[in-house]
């Protein structure tokens, strides 16, 4: 999938005016709380213009104010993003976590 055909499905879903329209992302993901240095490293799992969906190693409290680095295959260099954890779950039989995160501004200019 090219940039210019993610970037038209990602505003074509929004046009939707569903709560959460995602697309897949497996893509390397970085996040450090905001104020902090250390990044963790982890994986994507479905991302929006809106937000994006990842699993994380440690619990994250809603409300936390995360930086992001995203590794897209359709971009040479990552895309750095501020958002907010909206919800926070445990992935079953594991020590891990499902987060979804807002992000502050969407990540597409129509």
């Amino acid at each position: 999938m090219t940039n210019k055909e993610l970037c038209d499905k990602l505003l074509d879903m929004e046009e939707d005016r569903r709560i959460a329209p995602r697309v897949l992302f497996s893509s390397p993901v970085r996040y450090r709380q905001k104020g902090t240095n250390g990044y963790n490293d982890t994986v994507g799992k479905d991302i929006s213009n809106s937000g994006l969906g990842f699993i994380s190693n440690e619990f994250i409290p809603k409300n936390s104010h995360l930086v992001f680095e995203l590794h897209s295959p359709w971009q040479s260099e990552p895309i750095q993003t501020l958002a907010e954890v909206v919800w926070v779950s445990n992935q079953p039989y594991s020590e891990r976590f499902e987060v979804g995160a807002r992000f502050s501004n969407p990540l597409l200019q129509a």
